[in-house]
Order: structure tokens, then sequence, then C-alpha cells
């Protein structure tokens, strides 16, 4: 069950995946119709309705959102509607139902209900919920999605609902529990908005400041690495001695290494497949707190020295992008050309230059490479081997003053099995059959539900084995830990 997500049909995903540049579009603010971010008890009295300017308003698509958390589980069965819309003798639209094993949410409406059933224990964590309703005939568009994970989906009957009145009415009492980040929209969202609310942290929840690096690359505990680029990074992150030598330096902290490089990025392009996200919400996504970037070689064999200035404006917007999310920063000189592609060597020296003085305009490290290349360490003179590659890691390492040593073996093997993992659970192979256009595909589905999406939840299993498969690493990092060979 859990690879079927991974032998989709490649000639289908490679037509049907259609690029989108430096990724989808986000805007959480159009057609947003109310919305109540605060905190609240479910056990009060009072319920939230809409406003009154939105009597009378007719909802073709539509979306409600809400993340809930419950401190302790009913003793038995308990079930309230949540969102009501009184028009058409329709009380309930809504619904949800809790007891001892879990919880599910249930679509009502004129002759129709769908369902999503969660059996898993719900104390203590919060859940954000979407419903999402796409009227077509044609694609099952509509669907339920549960921490940003479509649980089902159908095709929705075309045709208005009205707001005569409408209110929120979660009114699950004597469960501790707590409601927040409710909307509404009079549209549908995109998966990439489903991935941002589901990726929203309640009021309640304090996140840690975060502080930009100075001087050097002291990592903190939980510090969660994300890595941008394009082949170079990619070929840096397979070989793993840069996140080898990260491990043993920072014994105990349980860092978190994530590669969200891709083949061929720039500056200038990030193509992901349909729905995929952009940048901003991928490193929301990995919950990265340090963002590394490393850029330059394919820009300057594109665009050469006339295309310096484009270069500095487009990764000034990058940097900014990062930042965004974190302040801690770093950028990394990319690693020289060989044989006949060395003539342009000088042109990317002006690149990292621009580099240097980008990193140090925006409070971020920059790390120099450790003069030229040795010898082989490109297939090509462009592409990096794993010699090269492994310059390139020890490279990095300097700027938290590691150990500069070969790794241990064992240790890069559990990475690449890490990383593995990782990367079929961030860009599976069937694209398409998960979140793109061939999600109406009976293959895509439940055979014995055509209403159930099993590919998105199986995707989710690689989650647990990547934390597995890290705490068997970082029991190694922390036994090698200032005594590499």
């Amino acid at each position: 069950m859990l690879y079927r997500c991974l032998l989709g049909i490649t000639l289908l995903l490679t037509s049907s995946a259609t690029a989108q540049v430096s990724g989808d579009v986000s805007d959480l603010q159009a057609g947003l119709v109310a919305k109540w971010d605060e905190v609240r008890p479910l056990d009060i009295e009072k319920t939230l309705r809409l406003p009154t300017e939105t009597e009378g308003m007719k909802l073709e698509d539509f979306a409600v959102a809400f993340a809930f958390q419950v401190e302790k589980a009913p003793d038995m069965h308990h079930g309230s509607h949540i969102l009501a819309l009184i028009n058409e003798s329709q009380n309930g639209l809504l619904n949800w139902h809790l007891d001892t094993k879990g919880f599910s949410i249930t679509l009502e409406g004129r002759g129709f209900g769908h369902l999503v059933a969660v059996s898993q224990p719900m104390e203590g964590r919060w859940w954000q919920v979407v419903l999402n309703v796409k009227r077509d005939t044609r694609q099952a568009l509509s669907g339920i999605w549960v921490n940003g994970v479509e649980m089902n989906s159908w095709r929705e009957t075309p045709g208005p609902m009205g707001l005569t009145r409408a209110l929120f009415d979660p009114g699950s009492r004597g469960l501790g529990a707590q409601i927040t980040n409710l909307r509404l929209y009079n549209r549908a969202l995109t998966r990439p908005e489903i991935l941002e609310l589901a990726a929203m942290t309640p009021m309640t929840d304090l996140k840690t400041k975060l502080e930009p690096f100075t001087g050097s690359m002291k990592l903190m505990t939980e510090e969660v690495v994300a890595v941008l680029g394009g082949t170079e990074a990619m070929a840096m992150m397979e070989e793993g001695t840069m996140e080898s030598l990260m491990l043993t330096q920072f014994p105990g902290s349980r860092v978190k290494v994530r590669s969200l490089a891709w083949e061929a990025d720039t500056v200038f392009r990030q193509d992901r497949p349909m729905n995929f996200g952009g940048l901003k919400q991928q490193l929301v996504r990995s919950a990265a707190t340090v963002a590394m970037l490393m850029f330059g070689r394919q820009e300057c064999l594109e665009r050469g020295e006339a295309g310096l200035t484009e270069f500095r404006a487009a990764l000034e917007k990058l940097v900014k992008l990062c930042a965004e999310v974190t302040p801690r920063l770093v950028l990394l000189e990319p690693p020289a050309f060989e044989g006949e592609l060395a003539q342009h060597n000088a042109t990317l020296k002006k690149y990292a230059a621009v580099m240097a003085e980008v990193a140090k305009a925006h409070g971020a490290l920059f790390a120099t490479q450790d003069g030229d290349l040795k010898q082989g360490s490109t297939r090509d003179g462009l592409n990096l081997t794993s010699t090269g590659a492994t310059q390139l890691g020890m490279s990095v390492a300097k700027l938290w003053g590691g150990d500069l040593k070969v790794p241990d073996a064992r240790l890069k093997t559990l990475i690449g099995e890490k990383n593995r993992l990782w990367h079929r659970y961030w860009r599976p192979a069937n694209w398409a059959f998960l979140h793109g256009d061939r999600t109406a595909q009976p293959s895509s589905r439940d055979h014995s539900d055509p209403a159930q999406r099993w590919f998105p939840g199986e995707v989710e299993q690689f989650k647990p084995l990547i934390e597995a498969k890290e705490n068997e690493l970082w029991k190694l990092a922390n036994e090698l830990g200032g005594k590499l060979p």
C-alpha cells in the first residue's frame, strides 16, 4: 500500500504535471467573507454569526476552514454541527463527531453526505480542517482536507447556496476543547492555499524567536536546515558529507536537514508541478529555521557578465522571501567549472562577489570555496562527481568550524536512506495523481468508495519512516561527535 503512490505511470506524469514558475499563487485574503483568528473555548454558549452584510449572499463555490484541539477524548459519542447555513430547511452543513477512537467530519446538504473519519488519538494536538466546494459536474474538485491532506473529494452539483442566516456554532461542551482560525470564503481554495492554512500557527502557540547568525553557523536544538539550489545542491545533499559533518558537530541537537533543491533551479526560475506550492510555502511546510542557498553557476552560463545586475535583483528577491520565514540565512559560493567551461570562472567569481554582497546586506553568512576543485570533481566540467560534492560539503563545514576529516561511512549511509525517504515524501513520482490534474482518475481512488482519496494519505506514511531513520542517525551521530576517524 505504501508504495502504490510511487508506481504511477511516468509518461502520464510527464505529460500532465504542468510547470508553474516559482510555484502557485496564494492569496488567503481574496474572497474572505469572515474570519475569527482568536483561540476560543468550545464550552461557551455564544455562537459566531457571520456579518449582517453577508445575509442574502449566494455561495456557488466556497470554502470553510478551522483548527481545533481537544484536551481529552469524550467517554462516549459526542456530536455537533460546526457551520450552520440556515436556508432551504438546511440547518446543518458541516458537522463533527467526537468519540473515544477519534473524530469524523461530515458534509451534509441537498440529499448528499460526505464523511471523513480520522481514527487517531486526538488529544493534545491541533487538527486543521478545510471543506472546499468547487462545483463542477465533470471533475471531483470538492473535498475535505485534514492537516493539509486531501481525505476525499466528489463532484458537486451546480447551484448557489443562500446565506439567509449563517453562523459558526461549535457547541462541543465539557471536553476542554478550543477552536481557532475559522474562515469562510466565497470561492474555492487552491491546494497551496490549503497547505498554507494547515501550516498556520494557532495564536496560543508561541514560536521561538529566531535570530540571525552572527559570525558562525551555530545551530540550535531541533534546528531545521532547508537547502535550496539546483543540480549542485542536489549533488551535495545526495553525497552526504555536509550533513554528516553538521550532525557530528552538534551532537544531541537533533538537527534536521531538508533538501528543497530541484534540478535546474536558478534565482530566475523554480518550476514546480501544478498545485505544488511556492517556495515560501515549502519552507513553512518543512518547518525550516535555516535557509541555505546555493546558486550562481547556471545563471553565469545562461547570462554571462551582462546578467550580473539581473542576478543581483533576483537573488535579493529570493533572499527577502526566505527572510519572511527565517532570518537565519546562508549563501554558498558556487564551485568553479572545469575543462572547457573553465573559461567562465572569471565571470563566476563576479557572481560569487554579488552573492557575498547580498549576504552581507541581509545579515546572512557566506561560505567560500577552498580554492580550485580537485581533479575529477566534475563529470563534464559542470556536473559534480562524489569528489566534487565532498569538497563542496567540506567548504560549507567551515561555517561552524567542523572537523574536516572524512565522515563515518555508516552515518553517510543512514543519511542517504533518510534523504531518499524525504525525497519520496516531498516530491513523489506521480504528482499528477496526487494533487495535479489526474486526481479524478479511478486509479487515484479507493475502488470500494470512489469519493475516498488513498494516495494523499499513503504519502503521509513516509513521515514516521523519516522520523525513525533520523532517530537512528542522531544516535550514531551522537556517538561519533568529536570522534571522527
